[in-house]
């Protein structure tokens, strides 16, 4: 690597760094306003209780959540708890693709987790998966495995987007079969067609099983000491939001991210 290439990435992971925790920001006040977006512009320009306008020092991300410790300064309602776990979950994503990657892969793995951020916020509060965003991700996976493997790069994340819908499909249409009812939405499939357009079919069933484990711990966690049933809903978005980019960072790290077919 020559010198001008680590200066380069020298800058870039500062910028990714700094503008992590005002990204998480942004893409938290889109998850809350998702589909209508005509309120985000003011969505956290003023107190969701008192209606307060806000200042620098209430908007600041990170910083304004500990200096008024939870609360609006106004009227102490408590702030939404989405936004600093956004706001840290940006800037762990920014940092950790700082630290495994380099160069323009750095930015392009910020920014594949920022998206699967937006869609587990999305997910957890409508139980809705966005199409864009899914679509997204399948569209430009294919293209970051070409730019880094070739040919054989792109064909592998091609089938990997096919056997990743697929799988959910299948299961979908035989849950819906057996059971006389929807079991599991098409967004999971659409989003698991996603992470395998970037990783390839051969990281599917490692992202199925760290997502189901992540989501039964989750599940138990917040139930809070009520009974679980079969009728129990379970928002499987963040879990398998989770587990993609998890895999994603794993398999790089190892030198394993994808097996070319």
């Amino acid at each position: 690597m020559s010198a001008l290439s680590i200066f380069n990435d020298g800058w870039l992971s500062l910028f990714l760094i700094l503008t992590g925790p005002f990204l998480g920001s942004f893409i938290s006040a889109s998850a809350l306003t998702w589909p209508d977006r005509s309120n985000l512009r003011t969505s956290r320009s003023q107190c969701a209780q008192c209606g307060t306008g806000l200042t620098l020092v209430d908007l600041v991300p990170l910083f304004s959540f500990f200096l008024l410790r939870g609360q609006c300064r106004h009227c102490q309602a408590p702030i939404k708890r989405q936004h600093i776990i956004a706001e840290l979950a940006s800037t762990t994503i920014a940092l950790s693709s700082v630290l495994v990657f380099d160069g323009w892969v750095m930015l392009a793995s910020t920014g594949f987790g920022l998206v699967l951020l937006f869609i587990a916020l999305v997910d957890y509060r409508t139980r809705l998966i966005p199409n864009g965003a899914s679509f997204s991700l399948i569209s430009t996976g294919p293209a970051v495995m070409y730019l880094m493997h070739g040919n054989q790069g792109l064909k592998t994340g091609l089938i990997g987007a096919v056997v990743g819908y697929g799988v959910f499909w299948l299961v979908a249409f035989a849950y819906r079969h057996l059971r006389g009812r929807e079991g599991l939405g098409m967004g999971d499939a659409k989003l698991l067609a996603g992470g395998g357009a970037w990783m390839g079919p051969f990281a599917l069933p490692w992202i199925v099983l760290l997502a189901a484990s992540t989501a039964i711990v989750g599940l138990l966690l917040g139930s809070k000491g009520k009974s679980l049933h079969r009728e129990t809903e379970l928002p499987f978005g963040p879990a398998l939001a989770l587990a993609i980019y998890g895999i994603w960072l794993w398999s790089s790290i190892n030198a394993t991210n994808l097996i070319l077919l």
